[in-house]
């Protein structure tokens, strides 16, 4: 079995990592995602342009990827079971969690949900939501706990 772990380094995402590898009994593939947004670079202030230097983006471009790759790492730490493979990958959460999921062969995708609800998932989006209705195989989805305010 080859399973995608979309992990964001948070501690959802490596309990998500740990269930989904204890539920699915040590599969013998596990691909472990990191997605990284685009930085953006255009609209500094309402102009159009780059708003920041070549070295300034090399920068932020730089922090981003060593941050993947903690999250990597991370979640790598918590992965029991075969062949693990660290990924990162530029783009939207959601839509690079499919794509990559189509491309390696995934016969399942592991993640976890903040189980945000109302007008918070509204305004926030669900990656989750996303992927499960646009996955190209099944999705375990490990929920995060529920609290009050």
């Amino acid at each position: 079995m080859h399973v995608l772990i979309a992990s964001d380094g948070s501690e959802l995402a490596l309990h998500a990592a740990q269930c989904g590898v204890a539920l699915l009994g040590r599969p013998e593939q596990v691909t472990i995602l990191a997605v990284v947004n685009a930085i953006p670079i255009t609209d500094a202030a309402g102009f159009d342009g780059v708003a920041y230097s070549p070295e300034a983006e090399k920068a932020l471009w730089d922090a981003e990827l060593e941050g993947a790759h903690t999250e990597l790492a991370q979640t790598a730490a918590v992965v029991t079971g075969g062949e693990v493979v660290k990924r990162a990958e530029v783009g939207d959460a959601a839509s690079t969690i499919c794509d990559v999921a189509a491309e390696i062969g995934a016969d399942v995708i592991v993640m976890g949900s903040h189980a945000r609800s109302g007008v918070k998932r509204l305004m926030l989006g669900s990656t989750s939501e996303h992927v499960l209705r646009h996955a190209p195989c099944p999705v375990l989805i490990v929920r995060g706990e529920k609290t009050k305010h």
